[in-house]
């Protein structure tokens, strides 16, 4: 890895710490996947708003349906672009690093051995989109879609073709259970 890389990076290495891999979701996947959801959100809040107005049958009220629509659309895409340009995730040897944002930007990290279970998901958006998402799951409970969005939070990675997916679940296993690896030969 380039040393130019490493200044960049918004968070820091603990001793003995190494990346190992970076993940970006796909962009198409990831801004298609964004665009179903609000569209979903958006017919829900057009048919509640139309047939709460008098004129929801009649032209006009068909084009307030599409409009608002369309402004969801619009505002999801909009949310995509930002998400996805802030949005990376890390793996080291010792964690996972997730950053993103929206109009703010946070990173977080969760502990390899804290790592319990990895979940593939395929929901009916997903499977829509031919793509997958996978979680790592942390000691403790099940980990949300996410905290302060449904894009970003650590060890949530959206939008990835299904084959990556399965790859990176591997990878992620085989990163924690060396770590545990490790663990256990520093103790004895």
């Amino acid at each position: 890895m380039e040393k130019e890389f490493f200044g960049k990076l918004p968070f820091h290495l603990n001793q003995g710490e190494r990346i190992v891999g970076k993940v970006k979701p796909i962009w198409r996947g990831y801004y298609q996947r964004m665009v179903v959801r609000g569209l979903l959100i958006g017919v829900i809040y057009a048919v509640v708003f139309g047939w709460t107005a008098p004129s929801f049958t009649t032209i006009p009220g068909v084009g307030v349906f599409f409009g608002i629509l369309a402004i969801t659309a619009l505002i999801c895409l909009i949310i995509a672009k930002i998400g996805y340009g802030k949005f990376q995730v890390w793996l080291t040897n010792q964690r996972i690093v997730s950053s993103g944002g929206f109009i703010g930007f946070h990173t977080e990290s969760m502990p390899l051995e804290n790592i319990v279970d990895v979940v593939m998901n395929r929901g009916v958006i997903d499977r829509i989109l031919r793509i997958s998402s996978i979680m790592a799951v942390p000691m403790g409970g099940a980990m949300s879609y996410g905290k302060r969005s449904s894009f970003s939070t650590v060890g949530f990675i959206p939008a990835l073709h299904p084959d990556d997916a399965v790859k990176l679940q591997k990878r992620i296993f085989d990163l924690r259970n060396a770590k545990k690896k490790a663990d256990r030969i520093a103790v004895m």
